[in-house]
């Protein structure tokens, strides 16, 4: 009597690897795309980026706050809800894409739950696109900034 071999249809084992993986990745991108909304919302809502307010001289500068150091007290000027009165048109262009940067990273967040409906690889596309525009409108807010700055 001889021995028994089943043979096992790769494509089924290949399947439930790759269920599995895309699993573990949709976690770690959900866990990493959280962060980076983390750090754009505080970058866009925290309204000075570079200054000491330590110093005896100087002021603190952000997209959409300017504070100058008196005597006794600091002295800011601008508002976000002031968005055409700023300063320059780059600090303007930089605060609104500042401000897309985060809404695309925080719908992306929220498209990742599309996994429960669709299938991974086509939210994992969605996603990317859409964090893929979240990083170019941070790019060109450093851009626009810098530029003026220097």
């Amino acid at each position: 009597m001889g021995t028994k071999i089943e043979y096992v249809d790769s494509s089924h084992m290949y399947a439930t690897n790759y269920i599995r993986n895309s699993k573990a990745i949709a976690v770690l991108w959900a866990i990493f795309s959280i962060c980076y909304a983390i750090i754009s919302v505080v970058a866009f809502v925290t309204p000075e980026w570079v200054g000491d307010a330590d110093s005896d001289i100087g002021g603190r500068l952000g997209l959409w706050q300017v504070c100058q150091k008196n005597d006794l007290t600091d002295s800011c000027t601008g508002r976000l809800e002031e968005l055409l009165e700023m300063q320059s048109i780059a600090f303007q262009v930089a605060t609104v894409f500042c401000g897309l940067a985060v809404a695309t990273s925080v719908l992306a967040i929220c498209c990742l739950l599309l996994m429960v409906f669709m299938k991974s690889t086509t939210v994992f596309h969605i996603c990317g696109w859409m964090q893929m525009l979240s990083g170019e409108c941070s790019r060109v807010r450093a851009r626009d900034v810098g530029s003026e700055c220097a």
